[in-house]
């Protein structure tokens, strides 16, 4: 894919964004706003807001990344549809007694967060791209060849169309192309574990509380849906989640029912199930040469706390603030002195914020008997004491801020 043959001059923008998903779409919008002009290359097709069933995959959008999204024209969009506000957190460990809850109260908020579906967040963004005008979205449209030069990146696309730009975002993922084109490499680790995702009805309801246990084998999620359903997140080691995905409805519904202790009363699945491996990986920069990565194509995260994706919205503030810097001082998009100032600020808070929950991974995935009554202690020990829950939910409702 990278390339450094001759190519007749394309037609050129500022900034090219590949990948259409919610973070790239954040990023024209937000980048738009500063008048860079834009195109948006996005492998799939557009999407379309979700009509009866919910879709499987979700995020925890948290209060500052709901004023980003607020900001770029997209959240009256999404709440227009549907997206579950949560109030409350409940956690504990299946192995001992420690327990901890979140009350958004607490800290003066109405909330904590909401639970809304990645296809409605990339679809409220998308149409707010294309009623802006801040930036082309052109759809089924791969990159073929990246060519890099010192003063310009040119790019060819599989209909035959190149384009010329002064900086390059690789907003495509985790497996990115552009990531792995620019020559960067990652840093990490399988967890050997799979999601499973599905959606189910239960017999109490959710009373709009995320819950999560820690089970030896995973944490598995609950999360509140806005017609009173729960979507569920179940992180298990890989040999264990390819049991569960084999079993019969049944046989299913009744291993999650167990495996929540009927927390939530009866269970029923009203979705297909699905599963996809966790993977932790961080890029060694985030940043090269007329190239910035954002979302997955810079970090991956463990989903117990659906960092994810408020992750990825926080590189976009961050970039934006850098360029906004740059332009200040009559630079152009892709000088390396403002990119390499994003990965410096970006990276740091990213990787500070992996490290975290990798830690809280290992630590509840052990089975030994001291790291047990010391998770569990630490448990109590939060729980009882509000001015560290109140920082910790503060954590929580933060991301997206400029630097």
């Amino acid at each position: 894919m990278r390339g450094q043959r001759t190519t007749r001059p394309g037609k050129h923008a500022d900034i090219v964004i590949i990948g259409g998903g919610m973070v790239g779409c954040a990023a024209a919008l937000s980048l738009g706003r500063l008048g860079y002009s834009i195109i948006v290359i996005e492998a799939g097709g557009a999407p379309d807001y979700p009509t009866d069933e919910y879709d499987l995959r979700v995020s925890a959008i948290s209060p500052a990344s709901a004023q980003l999204l607020d900001d770029l024209g997209g959240w009256q969009g999404i709440l227009n549809h549907r997206a579950s506000p949560y109030e409350r957190m409940a956690v504990w460990d299946a192995s001992g007694t420690g327990s901890l809850s979140f009350d958004a109260a607490d800290i003066g908020l109405p909330q904590l967060g909401h639970i809304v579906e990645n296809r409605l967040i990339n679809a409220a963004l998308v149409e707010q791209i294309r009623a802006s005008a801040l930036a082309r979205y052109l759809t089924e449209t791969r990159v073929t060849d990246i060519n890099w030069r010192d003063d310009r990146i040119s790019i060819q696309l599989d209909n035959g169309d190149s384009f010329d730009c002064s900086l390059l975002i690789g907003a495509d993922g985790g497996n990115s192309q552009v990531r792995k084109s620019a020559g960067l490499n990652t840093r990490g680790h399988s967890y050997e574990q799979t999601a499973i995702v599905a959606n189910v009805r239960t017999g109490l309801p959710h009373d709009r509380t995320a819950w999560q246990r820690f089970l030896p084998s995973g944490p598995l999620a609950f999360l509140p849906l806005s017609d009173g359903s729960c979507s569920v997140v179940w992180s298990a080691d890989a040999p264990v989640a390819k049991e569960l995905l084999a079993l019969d409805v049944p046989e299913f519904e009744q291993q999650l029912e167990n495996a929540f202790e009927s927390r939530l009363g009866s269970v029923k699945l009203i979705s297909a199930r699905a599963g996809f491996p966790l993977i932790y990986a961080n890029a060694e920069s985030y940043s090269a040469h007329r190239l910035a990565l954002i979302g997955d194509a810079a970090h991956r995260i463990h989903p117990l706390a659906g960092q994810g994706v408020n992750l990825g919205l926080g590189d976009v503030v961050a970039l934006e603030s850098v360029l906004s810097t740059a332009q200040a001082a009559g630079r152009e998009a892709g000088d390396s002195l403002y990119l390499r100032r994003y990965t410096r600020a970006r990276r740091a808070d990213a990787s500070a914020m992996m490290a975290g929950m990798d830690a809280i991974q290992h630590l509840f995935g052990s089975d030994r008997r001291g790291m047990q009554i010391a998770r569990n202690a630490g448990l109590q020990i939060v729980d009882n004491a509000m001015p560290l829950k109140a920082f910790f939910m503060h954590k929580a409702a933060g991301e997206p801020r400029s630097i």
